[in-house]
């Protein structure tokens, strides 16, 4: 049956040509009203438009760029009530809801850095290595000082390349020359280090005890009193790698940094407060210990190991 209306269909469809334009434009405006319909769901759905936000039932017009929000708009798609960010301090990139700015960048001095470009109150700070230092990675944190060259230079260092030296005539001579002393006085130790540590071996009395070897009561010590006289007899910069090593990334490290600019000694503090928090009190005494010994700082580590021994010991 359908087989018989098909073919007049088509037929008639050829010889009438295309719909006519009324048609077309019947179609175009029921197309256009399902979009207002879709569109008006959406908007019940969510309370407010794509580039406003809603409290209480009022949606308000964003902040622009280089304010923060400090309350709401009193009618239905008015502006926000916004002041200005703190210039020289603050920033905000683009237009947004928030209610705080967003803290300018510190480029560190001690890090080889310097400012290429200050902070606005819509453009954070922008950094660069200082003079004859240089860092080859994107988003730098830290610059490294070039190279000196000794025999000349083949190519002079930038901000984003180390130089390259050229090499000495009697450079291989030389460093063989110095290598050789060098490994036989590391073959004299090994054999020493060695026949010592047999020794010890071979005599009972000579091993050391175990509350020697490890903390006493390590899984049990609450770090918590301790930690701003640890604080005291760190650097910062130790600090920061002690616990950039130890599970802290470099987004805590800065956002800790920022809000204590100006109080290094809060800084040393917070970092290990927070490096406590995540490690948590087991094991935490031991760990404390061995990242201090593998940064090289012994004497450190063994003067917080008896500290803390007198103390469980009274």
């Amino acid at each position: 049956m359908w087989g018989t209306w098909v073919v007049p269909c088509l037929v008639f469809t050829s010889i009438a040509g295309p719909w006519p334009k009324a048609v077309s434009a019947q179609a175009t405006a029921v197309n256009s009203k399902a979009l207002r319909f879709r569109k008006s769901i959406t908007i019940r759905e969510t309370g407010c438009w794509e580039d406003q936000h809603g409290e209480k039932r009022v949606c308000c017009q964003p902040c622009p760029a280089g304010t923060r929000k400090e309350g709401d708009c009193r009618s239905a798609g008015g502006e926000s009530k916004c002041v200005p960010c703190q210039d020289g301090e603050e920033y905000m990139e683009e237009k947004h809801f928030l209610d705080k700015c967003r803290r300018c960048r510190i480029c560190d001095g001690e890090h080889g850095l310097e400012v290429e470009r200050n902070c606005t109150r819509s453009q954070n700070t922008k950094c660069r290595c200082k003079p004859n230092f240089f860092c080859n990675i994107s988003g730098c944190e830290h610059c490294t000082p070039c190279t000196t060259c000794e025999h000349g230079v083949l190519e002079n260092c930038t901000p984003t390349s180390n130089t390259k030296c050229k090499e000495g005539a009697s450079s291989s001579f030389l460093w063989f020359c110095v290598l050789i002393p060098i490994l036989i006085v590391a073959l004299i130790c090994w054999w020493w280090l060695r026949r010592h540590r047999n020794k010890k071996t071979e005599d009972p009395e000579s091993k050391p005890s175990t509350t020697e070897m490890m903390p006493i009561n390590c899984a049990d010590v609450d770090l918590n009193t301790y930690i701003s006289i640890i604080a005291e007899q760190m650097r910062i910069t130790e600090v920061r790698e002690f616990v950039r090593k130890n599970g802290i990334n470099e987004a805590k490290i800065d956002e800790i940094k920022n809000d204590h600019l100006q109080d290094t000694a809060e800084q040393k503090v917070q970092l290990l407060r927070h490096w406590y928090q995540l490690h948590g009190r087991k094991d935490a005494y031991y760990s404390l210990l061995r990242g201090l010994r593998k940064a090289h700082l012994c004497e450190l580590a063994e003067r917080i190991q008896e500290m803390i021994q007198e103390d469980s010991t009274s």
